[in-house]
């Protein structure tokens, strides 16, 4: 699924190496360009005040907490000037965030629905023409204390005629939720301002009222709201909650995952094969799931793989440190796929950013600290206790740890981004020379990668 995590696992640096800065004599590795030569010279203080508008996004995810859709919305702030009730603002807004997503309508992504929240002056004026295919509209009442009108609904049914989704956006218990739950095709409702109990009231009320209709719950921020909205019928979720962080202080990486890191280490100081298979051996789970992805990534073999060591000799020291990073990236849990999509869209996203600046060696560099980053969501640990068993390179520990060095402003915009803070998106893009309209293509293209990627039958293995 990877195919450039060989560079971080690897001291030494590749045949084709080119860099400006000698490595430190006692660890021989690839160093990354100086930022005077990588980056323009930018000041923050220099951003100018009225900034572009901003693409983010936020995967939308089902019950058993897998990728099922990406939601995009815009910010900045034309947005927050705009951000009225007014509908031909409204209708501008809903405009701009279709024209970023252009590159989708004839590129759509693999198996994810595109969700995009439209007003209803939008719906009526905007039509199916300039949405990718197979959209879900999440769809915003201009009154919710009137019925719809029967323009709403033709619209509604023609979106759906074309192939779309139009669901009703935070409007249970309302008059215009009312008239228009037998057409829609489902309806949200967003948790982060209400109670617990009020969520679970107005989730219930709307199960007991129209029991066909599907439910989803957005702006979830923590596990309880979603095992709350789950309890309750809802099957798909948005928000934060999967990546959120909390104070882990104190905690230690399990024994498990210090195996894992063993093994990194060891591949990076070429242990051989049967040593690193003696550490496999010692346990049971992480055996068999080598086994599992072996034979899954080599199903055109007519002969099964059944000992540890015929399947390190098979895969090979690339497939296995791929193999172990994902494995460390899941905690060792199985299933977790969506902070692994979530992780590999920041890596991909990194790779691209510095794709004009940086050579191939520092863009795998690029790739793998996106992946690393979110070692402390994995395995609820502080960051620095993640990664102190991997012995990384200063390089990398301070882009990890301070944001700092020539690679931590690509991960500090990729912060923002996933953040949605508009004007450090726009200062981070400032500094890396690019602009915000660059920034939301890349991120687009990066989730497109993902989704094309996530459905191999290898890939879904470990």
């Amino acid at each position: 699924m990877l195919e450039r995590l060989k560079a971080l696992f690897t001291s030494r640096p590749g045949p084709q190496q080119a860099e400006s800065v000698a490595p430190a004599p006692a660890t021989p590795a690839l160093a990354p360009q100086p930022l005077a030569q990588a980056l323009p010279v930018t000041e923050p203080d220099a951003l100018p005040t009225a900034t572009e508008p901003v693409l983010v996004h936020r995967e939308v995810l089902d019950d058993a907490l897998a990728v099922r859709g990406i939601e995009f919305f815009i910010r900045g702030e034309l947005q927050d000037k705009l951000n009225t009730s007014r509908s031909g603002m409204r209708r501008f807004l809903d405009g701009m965030l279709l024209d970023h997503l252009l590159s989708l309508r004839s590129k759509p992504l693999h198996e994810r629905g595109v969700w995009v929240q439209i007003s209803e002056a939008s719906l009526l004026r905007l039509g199916t023409s300039r949405l990718p295919p197979q959209a879900c509209v999440l769809l915003v009442a201009e009154d919710t204390q009137h019925v719809a009108g029967p323009d709403t609904r033709e619209a509604i049914l023609g979106m759906q005629e074309a192939g779309h989704q139009v669901w009703l956006d935070d409007c249970l218990d309302t008059p215009w939720f009312a008239s228009l739950a037998a057409t829609a095709s489902g309806a949200t409702l967003r948790m982060a301002l209400r109670l617990p109990t009020e969520s679970a009231d107005a989730l219930r009320q709307a199960r007991e009222a129209h029991h066909t209709l599907r439910l989803g719950a957005w702006d979830v921020s923590t596990l309880e709201d979603y095992e709350l909205a789950r309890k309750f019928g809802c099957k798909c979720f948005s928000g934060s909650f999967v990546t959120r962080r909390e104070d882990w202080a104190g905690r230690e990486l399990s024994p498990q995952m210090m195996n894992v890191a063993s093994m990194i280490n060891r591949i990076r100081e070429e242990a051989n094969f049967r040593a690193i298979a003696q550490v496999l051996k010692q346990d049971m789970a992480m055996s068999y799931r080598l086994l599992r992805y072996v034979n899954a990534a080599t199903h055109g073999l007519s002969q099964r793989i059944s000992s540890i060591e015929q399947g390190l000799m098979i895969l090979g020291q690339d497939q296995l440190d791929r193999w172990l990073t994902l494995v460390l990236l899941s905690g060792g849990a199985l299933g977790d796929t969506a902070l692994t999509e979530v992780a590999l869209t920041r890596a991909r996203f990194l790779e691209l950013l510095g794709a004009p600046r940086f050579t191939p060696e520092q863009c795998e560099r690029l790739f793998v600290l996106g992946l690393f980053s979110m070692l402390d969501i994995a395995l609820k640990v502080p960051l620095e206790a993640a990664i102190a068993p991997l012995r990384l390179q200063e390089v990398m520990n301070n882009a990890l740890l301070r944001r700092e060095g020539p690679y931590g402003p690509y991960l500090a915009l990729a912060d923002a981004c996933e953040r949605g803070i508009a004007h450090e998106i726009c200062k981070y893009a400032v500094m890396l020379g690019l602009t915000t309209r660059k920034v939301s293509a890349i991120q687009v293209e990066a989730i497109n990668w993902v989704a094309s990627i996530s459905t191999s039958p290898a890939e879904g293995q470990g």
